[in-house]
């Protein structure tokens, strides 16, 4: 299953180099499908008891809608980096790092509080599975985004 993911994520953001082409329902169509393949990922790599699965879920769709607009941010910021053909002034290029690190801080203080709150609500073992599944999926767009990604240079 991890392999099927990785070439979803693959064949998804292989179009990046489109990417700042594409509208915003495009994007969104993307974000769809991918949105459904994470979910069928997560079940089938969780341990749920039938009980426990309509908990884990609602919270996951909490954690999905505070996720957004980080998301909406991002996407946004790498439209701009594609658009500009990674070829920024150098006061930019500062901005658009800096804007980096704070998507990525926020990313992770929201997955440290879903994980809190699942330990809380659930288990320590959903919760450290909700921990480890959400990192594994992240890392693996974030790699596959920053394949199709001209490199900055300031200029």
């Amino acid at each position: 299953m991890r392999r099927l993911l990785f070439v979803l994520l693959v064949g998804l953001m292989s179009t990046f180099s489109a990417f700042s082409q594409m509208s915003d329902e495009e994007v969104d169509l993307m974000k769809s499908i991918l949105k459904s393949e994470v979910k069928v990922f997560f079940a089938q790599n969780l341990k749920l008891k039938t009980t426990e699965a309509e908990q884990f879920w609602n919270i996951y769709d909490s954690y999905e809608e505070e996720l957004k607009p980080t998301s909406k941010a991002r996407i946004a910021l790498m439209r701009d980096i594609v658009q500009a053909e990674g070829k920024l002034p150098e006061a930019e290029v500062d901005a658009k790092i800096k804007e980096a690190i704070k998507l990525q801080k926020k990313r992770r203080d929201l997955r440290v509080k879903y994980y809190k709150l699942y330990k809380k609500k659930m288990s320590v073992q959903i919760a450290s599975q909700f921990y480890q599944l959400d990192q594994y999926i992240s890392t693996l767009v974030t790699a596959s985004l920053n394949e199709g990604m001209p490199f900055v240079v300031a200029e």
